[in-house]
């Protein structure tokens, strides 16, 4: 793009014999450089040498637009126009203003001026047509658009505008009469009895007639889009159930329509077939006609999973995730989806096998290796932290948030249990940052910063608003009291030690132990010594309970 030097610089190398043509021509240069107020001085400097010049007015009344000065690009376009009457661009301009304020009459007299100006052009006319039907003269709107006809021929995008105003009279025959000669025309084609069925339907209150031009699309084309949609939709509303369920079907067997398309559609099925008793089996159905149109979409087959996982069938949930392996191995997803079934259902073993199984389609998903750390945990297997490591690794900016958020989590606490705290608060602070308001991970996060004896009153303030959100939750008081009793706030330490206690149940070694530190802090000897011995009571019962 020129530069503001270059643009001056071109207008003196063309050797302007004078300073409004040089001005004019900086002027438009400054404009092609987006440099709008540079342009303008110049034109406004124009307007001084000339203030007749009908083009100076015309490139003030862009300018000004361009700067939301309404009125006073109106008032340039206007003086163009008075200036230059004859001139088509000028006059086309100020009509769209009009139209565009909402004054269809000025527009109007405008586009039936030019008519006359410029009688080999067609847009005034068609201009006119939308003028007349904006101010519901529909009369003389059809009139004119017949007149466009004439001269133009039958084209579906006027013609149907016209029958569109017809519709708006009332004018049932009239509609008939225009679409029988399109049809001449254009014999068999799909669109024009889809917007005949629409225009029966949406204007004229005519069902029946809609609903067999919509019939007539789909004899043409079974996998007219919009004809299916509106049929399946008339149906219903006609009572005709199980022609509205089998026209649902088709839709959703359509390979011409995308899944963009059909989830929306598919969203409103599972909510309209919910109180049928049959609601499964039907869903089943649809989720079968949408993977026959398109089985390599893995959002399909990972949207029918998850419904099968919630109405519990198990088993037909394994066997569709198997399924979609075997035919898309590396579906991460699908992957995904089995291992968390896996896990619900089936024993250690077999769901560890099927971990491993999927880790060798997909050696790269964060969420499995996350996983199989979280395994080789349980197991007392330190290999954890290679797994750990490389699910971290394997985390990008195309991760889903949900994944990320629960990879760092996970990984942050198993860092937490094996004391390894600096590791333990980086990942969960990494995890807090994805998700701020997720109470737990805040909640952990200020724990393990307190551990450290760091950050305290950052720590403070996040576990304040832990509490402030479940204020009856003894684990989150718990740390807000040890975060006080960190920072040497001794009373208040003990008011929120207390509330723990009290909602805990007598479950938490740690949380009667932090309490009796705090109360030999403050002297409390004999009340301390209770809750030692409380927390002694508690450690020996859970290694009792522990095989």
């Amino acid at each position: 793009m020129p530069s503001a030097w270059a643009c001056k610089h071109t207008a003196e190398r063309l050797f302007y014999t004078t300073e409004f043509d040089s001005l004019f021509m900086e002027g438009l240069c400054y404009m092609h450089a987006d440099s709008m107020a540079l342009a303008q001085n110049r034109f406004e400097t124009c307007a001084k040498l000339q203030p007749k010049s009908a083009a100076v007015a015309y490139q003030l009344s862009t300018l000004y637009a361009q700067n939301n000065d309404t009125i006073n690009s109106i008032k340039q376009l206007k003086k163009a126009v008075k200036l230059n009457p004859n001139n088509y661009y000028y006059q086309t301009a100020l009509a769209e203003i009009y139209s565009n304020q909402g004054k269809y009459k000025e527009a109007g007299n405008i586009y039936k001026d030019l008519t006359k100006l410029f009688p080999d052009k067609d847009f005034p006319i068609y201009m006119l047509c939308k003028c007349y039907f904006m101010m519901g003269d529909y009369k003389n709107s059809i009139q004119t658009y017949s007149k466009l006809e004439k001269r133009i021929g039958l084209t579906p995008e006027i013609s149907l505008e016209k029958i569109y105003t017809i519709a708006l009279t009332g004018d049932t025959a009239g509609v008939e009469a225009e679409f029988a000669k399109l049809y001449q025309k254009f014999p068999l084609n799909e669109d024009l009895y889809f917007r005949e069925g629409a225009i029966y339907q949406s204007i004229l209150g005519e069902n029946k007639k809609a609903i067999a031009c919509y019939e007539k699309a789909l004899e043409i084309n079974p996998e007219h889009a919009d004809a299916l949609r509106y049929a399946c939709d008339l149906y219903d509303r006609m009572g005709q159930s199980a022609q509205a369920d089998a026209t649902m079907l088709k839709i959703f067997g359509a390979k011409t329509i995308d899944w963009s398309e059909k989830k929306n559609i598919l969203k409103a099925a599972l909510s309209f077939y919910k109180p049928r008793a049959n609601y499964v089996e039907i869903i089943k159905t649809i989720f079968q006609k949408l993977i026959l149109a398109d089985n390599g979409n893995e959002e399909i087959w990972a949207s029918y999973n998850e419904f099968l996982v919630n109405v519990q069938d198990v088993d037909a949930a394994m066997q569709s995730m198997n399924t979609c392996i075997s035919i898309l191995p590396s579906c991460e997803i699908c992957h995904i989806q089995r291992y968390d079934l896996a896990k619900a259902t089936l024993s250690e073993s077999q769901t560890e096998a099927l971990l491993n199984k999927s880790l060798e389609a997909v050696p790269n998903s964060a969420y499995l290796l996350c996983n199989k750390a979280i395994a080789r945990f349980l197991q007392d297997d330190d290999t954890w932290q290679t797994y750990a490591k490389k699910s971290v690794e394997n985390l990008n900016d195309s991760t889903p948030v949900v994944v990320s958020q629960y990879v760092y989590n996970l990984i942050g606490n198993m860092y937490g249990e094996t004391n390894q705290l600096e590791k333990a608060a980086y990942y969960t602070e990494k995890a807090h940052r994805l998700v701020p308001n997720e109470v737990s991970t805040a909640n952990n996060l200020a724990y393990y910063w307190a551990l450290l004896g760091k950050n305290l009153d950052k720590a403070a303030q996040l576990s304040y608003q832990v509490i402030q959100k479940e204020p009856l939750n003894s684990a989150y008081l718990h740390t807000y009291g040890y975060i006080l009793m960190k920072q040497g706030k001794l009373e208040y330490a003990k008011f929120y030690m207390h509330q723990a206690i009290e909602y805990d149940g007598g479950q938490t070694y740690e949380l009667y132990h932090d309490y009796a530190k705090i109360l030999e802090q403050l002297g409390l000897d004999q009340e301390a010594k209770q809750y030692f011995q409380e927390a002694e009571k508690i450690k020996q019962n859970h290694e009792k309970q522990t095989p």
